[in-house]
Order: structure tokens, then C-alpha cells, then sequence
């Protein structure tokens, strides 16, 4: 007894219990961690939306990129490792999946009448006399009259029903990459058959991480697109007005 109250007492201080609860172990850790020392002050609110664009992009850029779980690779059957997404540099080939369809109706009517009348006569008048001068002129034939009537009638009905889709796949090239990603695109696409054939031609911007893993990206998804198609052929000669109609049309003389 008297060897372990020497030990007791000589030992230093007592051994502290094994703790195993969550929560001392977290008022354990939160009791050590201190606040690293910052030499720059502290800065307040943005005022303006530009400063507000610079806060937010040095967070997006310190922000830690989490790694994938190895493990949870290697032994789930369902894991998937996300691929990084592909640098897109210029001259690089980008397919562009067309599907724009257009409807117009418009049906419109004119009717235009116009009634024009004009009647006058002449009653009193003078002439020259050699012996009195001016005096009233008599109308041996009765008075002179004048009757105008004119009568114009319009009438105009026209209707415009038109419908077209256009679905095919087009690939483009990237000809110019802007600094916030974005791609410019040009597309040119000629298929001819025998007499018949047309020309896609197709301009426009997009995102760069609107481009899907295969390589492929909607026309809608296309800001400020130019889609030009033009046909050649029999075809589009028998539907094609005359120079002589479409001088007429342009000239509109009735």
C-alpha cells in the first residue's frame, strides 16, 4: 500500500479516462483548432456587381476538387469515375444535330371602295364689245357644263400556309474559341443526286460544356444561328416564279 500511494504521488498527473462519445471527441477538436492568423483585414460586402463576379470567382477557384473514391471504385458494380471533359482547341470537329420545324399561317382580306363625283356648270360669263366693252356673255347653245364620276373598287384576299422541318446531321468545324470557353462554329454540307442536290451552310456559337461526351450538340442549344439551305435541280426550277412575275410582284402595279 505504502509503494503505490509513492507512485501516486510521485507519478505526476493522473492518466485521463478513454473517452469514446462523438461528442467529447468533437469538443476535443474544436478545442484545439484555432483560427490561423491573417495579416490582411477582413473584407466587407461587395458593392458593386463586378467586384461581387471577383469574390465569386476566386471561390469557384479555391474550392477543392474532390477526388474520386478509388475504393468505392474498385468494389462497387454501379460506380462510375466521372471523365473529365474534353479541351476543345480550334479546328477541332464538332456534330451538330439539326432539328428546327416551322409553321406560319396568315390569311388576310381587303376591301377597298372609293366614289369620286364632280359636277359643275357655267352660268354667268363675259366677253368684249366693241361699242360698251366688257359685257355679260350669252350661251346660245345653253351653259357649259362639266360632269366627272369616277367609281374605284378593291378587293384583296390572300392566304400564306407554309411548313418546314429540316432534320440531318451536320458536322462543323471549330474555326475560333473565346476566353470564357465559348466555340464559334462554321458548317458547310453539299450532297448532290444526279440533277437534284442542295447546300447546308451553318454559322452560330455555343458553350463548350454544352458539347455531350459524343461529341455532339443541338441546334437549339446554337446562339445566333445562320441556317442557309439551298436547293438546285428540276425540282426547284418548276416551283421558282419567272423573272417576269417576280418583276410584277416587286413593281405592284395593280
Amino acid at each position: 500500500m505504502l509503494a503505490l500511494a509513492c507512485v501516486t504521488q510521485w507519478g505526476g498527473s493522473p492518466a485521463a479516462a478513454q473517452n469514446n462519445s462523438l461528442l467529447g471527441a468533437n469538443r476535443q477538436l474544436t478545442a484545439d483548432v484555432r483560427p490561423a492568423p491573417s495579416s490582411q483585414p477582413a473584407l466587407g460586402p461587395p458593392s458593386t456587381p463586378a467586384q461581387a463576379l471577383a469574390v465569386r470567382g476566386t471561390l469557384e477557384a479555391e474550392r477543392p476538387v474532390l477526388k474520386p473514391n478509388a475504393t468505392l471504385l474498385k468494389v462497387s458494380p454501379i460506380a462510375v469515375d466521372v471523365p473529365e471533359p474534353a479541351k476543345i482547341r480550334v479546328h477541332d470537329l464538332v456534330t451538330i444535330i439539326i432539328r428546327e420545324s416551322k409553321t406560319a399561317t396568315t390569311d388576310s382580306k381587303l376591301e377597298s371602295k372609293k366614289d369620286w363625283t364632280l359636277e359643275s356648270e357655267l352660268k354667268k360669263w363675259l366677253r368684249l364689245s366693241d361699242r360698251h366693252g366688257i359685257v355679260p356673255a350669252k350661251f346660245s347653245q345653253g351653259n357649259p357644263a362639266l360632269s366627272l364620276d369616277w367609281k374605284d373598287d378593291y378587293s384583296g384576299d390572300g392566304k400564306y400556309d407554309r411548313r418546314d422541318e429540316l432534320t440531318t446531321r451536320i458536322t462543323a468545324t471549330v474555326i475560333d474559341v473565346k476566353p470564357n470557353g465559348n466555340l464559334v462554329l462554321e458548317a458547310t454540307k453539299q450532297i448532290r443526286v444526279d440533277d437534284e442536290g442542295y447546300t447546308i451552310t451553318l454559322t452560330g456559337e455555343c458553350r463548350s460544356r454544352d458539347v455531350t461526351p459524343e461529341n455532339t450538340i443541338l441546334s437549339t442549344q446554337i446562339a445566333r444561328p445562320e441556317i442557309n439551305v439551298q436547293h438546285t435541280g428540276a425540282v426547284r426550277d418548276a416551283a421558282r416564279r419567272g423573272w417576269l412575275k417576280r418583276g410584277l410582284d416587286w413593281l405592284r402595279p395593280f
